[in-house]
């Protein structure tokens, strides 16, 4: 059996961290382009600083080049924290919260136990007496009535009746995803109990089907604050620009893009500038359990 020394893992955490911070310089330095090297750790540098920053309302506003993850973990988890009832299940309705440094932070906030659920298995599980990881489609979710306290969906939706063959899933995409996606909120509210919180984001901007997902526009979220059995707290957009992320009026985003990866998909589409790393804006929602 490996010996634990907790002083050496705290000496190899900070060296990790430090080498983590250098590529996250590096990156700025190169120009802030999405993918290349040191993305992925201006990324969670970016998230973490906001994470320390628990009264921040400007989510991502220095963080120019990065996607909408930087938005999307500081706003979600600052709405968590202030609905925070320790003991109380949490739902993860798309598995977005199943990285390390997110769960040690949601253990830290004594946010939780949580339960993440997704359609297969992502290569990885961060399962604990306080994590569970199952598998479900949103719109047939194994729980009974009422569980949850708070349900967070983010980037999720968005995928519901689409072609999910990236994801592991071989059932044929819907002809009307938007019906599906109702199912899905039916679902949702069936296990959260009244007064419960759901969190949702979802891409924004011209309206556009990219075949595995879809882009949300100002019709497409109404369709889903006006789904039975929930009402809507606040809406909130932000669409990034050449200097952040900025906060914005649905007008004001109504033209966002996107730009995809090449890997995710055989001819990638960029509807976007070249300084976006994928959604150009993404819709907030905070919406409460009613009925």
């Amino acid at each position: 059996m490996a010996l634990r020394l907790p002083g050496l893992e705290r000496i190899r955490d900070r060296a990790l961290q430090r080498r983590r911070h250098a590529r996250a310089k590096a990156w700025i330095r190169n120009g802030r382009v999405p993918g290349a090297g040191g993305y992925s750790s201006a990324r969670w540098c970016a998230i973490e600083r906001a994470l320390a920053a628990p009264g921040a309302q400007a989510f991502g506003h220095d963080d120019a080049g990065l996607d909408e993850r930087v938005v999307e973990y500081p706003w979600a988890l600052q709405q968590l924290r202030s609905r925070r009832d320790a003991g109380a299940p949490i739902l993860d309705a798309g598995s977005v919260l199943n990285h390390p440094r997110l769960l040690a932070y949601c253990r830290k906030e004594r946010l939780g136990p949580i339960s993440l659920v997704t359609l297969h298995f992502e290569g990885s599980a961060e399962v604990s007496d306080d994590v569970r990881y199952e598998f479900a489609d949103l719109r047939h979710l194994p729980y009974r009535d009422g569980w949850f306290s708070s349900v967070l969906c983010l980037s999720t939706l968005e995928h519901v009746g689409m072609d999910n063959r990236i994801y592991g899933d071989h059932a044929h995409s819907s002809d009307s995803p938007r019906t599906e996606t109702a199912r899905a909120m039916e679902e949702l509210r069936r296990v959260t109990r009244p007064g419960g919180a759901l969190l949702v984001s979802v891409p924004f901007g011209t309206r556009d089907d990219r075949g595995w997902f879809r882009i949300f526009d100002a019709e497409d979220v109404r369709h889903l604050t006006d789904c039975r059995g929930w009402r809507t707290d606040r809406t909130s957009i932000y669409r990034a620009t050449a200097q952040g992320w900025r906060e914005c009026s649905a007008e004001a985003a109504e033209s966002a893009g996107y730009n995809e990866r090449r890997r995710d998909v055989q001819a990638g589409s960029c509807t976007a500038p070249e300084w976006v790393s994928a959604a150009e804006a993404v819709a907030l929602l905070e919406l409460t359990a009613v009925g």
